[in-house]
């Protein structure tokens, strides 16, 4: 089997099973679990600080002991967590398997990324991504109809539950079957003590960074994006729920019908974006998260449900176009040694704006209002237009 299609599958089976918690658990913790907006983003905050704390082990982690492995573990802990999420609908369950969530989800961000790109030898990886981008994408569609049917026949909580222990026996099969042959382990130098050697692998990937412009950019966007991101991911649901009236039972259909939409639209787009817009994906960058402004505005304050329902199913595929495309500009400048410590870094600072984000935003929409909350996310967004020109800028230059 071509090296692409163990990718293709870990990466889309993962977006599967965790699509099928991602399309109920915002009903779920409104409609079951009674969690308020202020509770809604701290579960979110308490996710993104074990996510600051674990991403640098984790990454170094995967330096040290394979990214395989680290893969594994990390899709066994996201499992986990959702089978503690979805045995007890309270506060203190969700919160503790938020937690769990974050630093499972550490284990794989950047060793994912780093085992394909030594698998490929930095090769095809642009056709990598945008396609495993894009199988994931089906497999979330294919997601919200499962989640739906179970929660229809069953209920919300069976669907979460089924999903949690699918994750699992992905990690498992992951272990046993996923190649790695080309991983160059970062060695300790004989006499040097553990944690020297590990400031001295954080400094390197130190010096990857600060010696490129461009990923210097890369970096701020991160943690721009990272401030303006957790307050719409945790306030949507609510929004549609509390604002617009909907019951349990209505949510779930409209809420597999939002996700569907957004999945393909984001299918649309990204087949796009691959087939016209090669090697440009600065300029695509700049263009969408300038139109995301705009979207999330209209979302969080038009009265008109049919309009707020346009506006999240544009959101939702302009936001998921970030991902790939930033994927394939940061990995292009990595080097292979190092390279999922050095992309932990990356995932810290994300944390460590959506830490510092989404506690301001979700004050902002308890005293406030919902849509205030999302209404500040999308203003959190304009600082990321500067710094993405100024990366368009340098890479046009280069």
């Amino acid at each position: 089997m071509a090296i692409q299609n163990f990718y293709y599958i870990v990466t889309s089976s993962r977006s599967f099973f965790i699509q099928m918690v991602f399309t109920l658990n915002a009903i779920y913790y409104v409609t079951q679990a009674d969690l308020n907006a202020l509770q809604l983003i701290l579960i979110g905050t308490i996710m993104e600080v074990s996510v600051l704390l674990f991403e640098m082990p984790t990454g170094l982690f995967a330096d040290h002991y394979g990214r395989k492995r680290s893969l594994a573990i990390g899709t066994f802990v996201i499992g986990f967590a959702h089978v503690l999420e979805g045995s007890t609908p309270e506060f203190w369950a969700i919160a503790g398997a938020s937690a769990l969530w974050g630093i499972g989800w550490t284990f794989i961000s950047g060793a994912e990324q780093a085992w394909i790109a030594d698998e490929l030898d930095g090769k095809n990886l642009e056709e990598t991504f945008l396609r495993g981008s894009q199988f994931s994408s089906f497999a979330r569609f294919a997601a919200i109809v499962a989640s739906v049917s179970i929660a229809i026949i069953w209920s919300v909580q069976i669907a979460i539950l089924v999903a949690g222990t699918m994750l699992i026996v992905l990690a498992i099969w992951a272990f046993i079957n996923l190649p790695e042959t080309k991983f160059v382990k970062v060695t300790r130098t004989k006499g040097v003590s553990g944690v020297t050697h590990m400031i001295a692998t954080i400094k390197s990937g130190l010096e990857q960074i600060r010696g490129n412009t461009v990923l210097v950019s890369i970096a701020v966007v991160t943690l721009l994006w990272g401030l303006a991101s957790e307050g719409f991911d945790r306030l949507y649901g609510a929004h549609f729920i509390t604002d617009y009236d909907l019951s349990e039972s209505e949510s779930v259909y409209w809420f597999g019908t939002f996700y569907a939409i957004a999945f393909l639209l984001n299918i649309v787009v990204l087949k796009l974006v691959e087939k016209h817009m090669s090697g440009r994906y600065a300029n695509v960058l700049l263009l969408t998260n300038a139109v995301l402004v705009g979207t999330m505005i209209v979302f969080a304050w038009t009265g008109q449900l049919w309009l707020a329902v346009a506006m999240y199913w544009v959101t939702s595929a302009l936001r998921n176009v970030n991902y790939p495309l930033m994927s394939i500009i940061t990995n292009e400048r990595l080097q292979s040694k190092g390279r999922a410590t050095t992309l932990s870094m990356f995932g810290q600072l994300d944390a460590f704006g959506q830490i510092a984000g989404g506690p301001l935003v979700g004050l902002l929409a308890l005293y406030t209002s919902i849509a205030g909350g999302i209404t500040t996310s999308a203003l959190l967004i304009l600082p990321v237009l500067y710094f993405l020109w100024r990366m368009k800028k340098k890479m046009t230059v280069s």
